[in-house]
């Protein structure tokens, strides 16, 4: 924008959509904001004779990307303080869920030539057709936990939680647990979030080789904005799967433990575990998250070649009592849809933020990604298939979870007093 000096005659022309009538010449003799030369500033012309209303600019920036936002911060105080408020960070991420660009599906592929760290793309559920984005990023990645209020953590070698959006992240201090250098370990993390108080912590579930067929589990745990770990005993022998993200709804976190046939709680307040009956024996299962609740999926039905699949939704996790099984079947457009894929053995599963479930067919010897979208209320399909990024590991499927664009400050939950 030109930023040019006028005199008050000009001020009559036309100013960012505002045009100014002739009689507001005298107007403008009392209210204009001169230099020393004495002209006026045609902006400040402006402003003293329309004034938008503190709410409808709060509506205007909450429908815009983190990215434009980062940089309005420094437009006035005013808007430094609103984009700050955490109203406004609340009611920005409930919208960027149907803004374009605001709601994505992030997939950590492994990079061949740089074991372990994984390339990070993105697709965007809003588009028609499905591309795989590269993800720009500063963040070297090995896998990632489920996406909580726009941050997500992510594993080994050094643990940290990081907002994608914001480009923020906080490296977790290491371990307190002294392990024997002889033995051999891998540790995986989950996020959590304690919506009383407002707080995020970090399960890390460690894994004892003490040999090829004795292993045992260890468990630290993080608040973020603390300094150290804390060692955490359960009260009784807990498995709970590293390989597998975990879904956090209402201030707990729940894995789904095919080995046991059980899914395992964890209470992030009370930091502590609990098992909850699974309503289903198969290993093609899944938990998820279906409309802010915790919902178990059984796909059987569709990798053995079937067109149904079953649902359950937990009701009360303390009595594990589940809602009836609702079947699921898909329309006649998924057997076009399966037509042109190549035969499956697994399924990831992942829920936009609603009730439409997203599922990827695993096949290694397929060169294209599958992406199928179903929503249960409208029982309505779509799908994208996309060309598997470079480096792609084969064989090696993606770790996968939705992602909204979020302005959480990571700088203001570690230290809430200078901010």
């Amino acid at each position: 924008m030109n930023r040019r000096l006028y005199d008050a005659k000009a001020c009559r022309r036309t100013w960012i959509g505002a045009t100014i009538d002739r009689k507001s010449d005298e107007y403008f003799k009392h209210h204009v904001v001169r230099n020393e030369n004495g002209a006026c500033h045609p902006l400040a012309a402006i402003t003293a004779v329309v004034q938008i209303p503190d709410d409808v600019v709060v509506e205007i920036l909450a429908r815009l990307p983190v990215k434009s936002l980062l940089r309005f911060r420094c437009v006035c105080k005013l808007w430094r303080s609103i984009i700050s408020d955490s109203s406004f960070i609340e009611l920005h991420r409930t919208l960027s869920v149907t803004r374009a660009g605001g709601n994505l599906l992030l997939l950590c592929f492994p990079s061949v030539a740089h074991w372990p760290w994984r390339l990070l793309f993105y697709i965007d559920h809003s588009e028609e057709e499905g591309h795989c984005n590269a993800f720009r990023n500063d963040f070297s990645l090995s896998g990632f936990s489920e996406c909580i209020n726009g941050l997500i953590c992510q594993d080994d070698p050094q643990p940290q939680v990081c907002n994608l959006s914001t480009k923020e992240r906080v490296i977790l201090p290491t371990t307190a647990i002294n392990f024997p250098k002889w033995i051999q370990t891998s540790s995986h993390c989950s996020l959590g979030f304690e919506p009383r108080n407002n707080t995020y912590k970090i399960l890390r579930t460690w894994k004892v080789y003490w040999s090829s067929l004795d292993w045992s589990s260890r468990f630290e745990i993080f608040t973020l904005g603390s300094n150290t770990w804390r060692s955490l005993i359960p009260e009784s022998n807990i498995s709970v799967p590293g390989n597998r993200h975990s879904v956090c709804v209402g201030g707990t976190m729940y894995w789904n433990n095919l080995r046991e046939k059980n899914v395992v709680a964890f209470d992030v307040a009370e930091e502590r575990f609990r098992l909850v009956p699974s309503p289903c024996r198969t290993i093609h299962s899944a938990i998820v998250q279906l409309d802010g609740r915790v919902a178990m999926v059984n796909y059987h039905g569709l990798v053995d070649g079937g067109d149904s699949m079953r649902v359950w939704v937990l009701e009360d996790d303390r009595n594990g009592t589940w809602s009836m099984e609702k079947k699921i079947v898909f329309p006649s457009i998924w057997r076009d849809v399966k037509r042109g894929m190549p035969s499956f053995c697994h399924l990831i599963f992942e829920t936009t933020h609603g009730a439409e479930l997203v599922f990827f067919p695993q096949s290694e010897s397929s060169e294209k990604i599958y992406v199928v979208y179903y929503d249960i209320e409208r029982r309505r399909m779509r799908f994208k298939s996309l060309v598997k990024p470079e480096m792609y590991g084969v064989g090696c499927p993606p770790s996968v979870c939705n992602y909204v664009e979020s302005l959480e400050s990571l700088r203001e939950i570690i230290n809430p007093n200078n901010s």
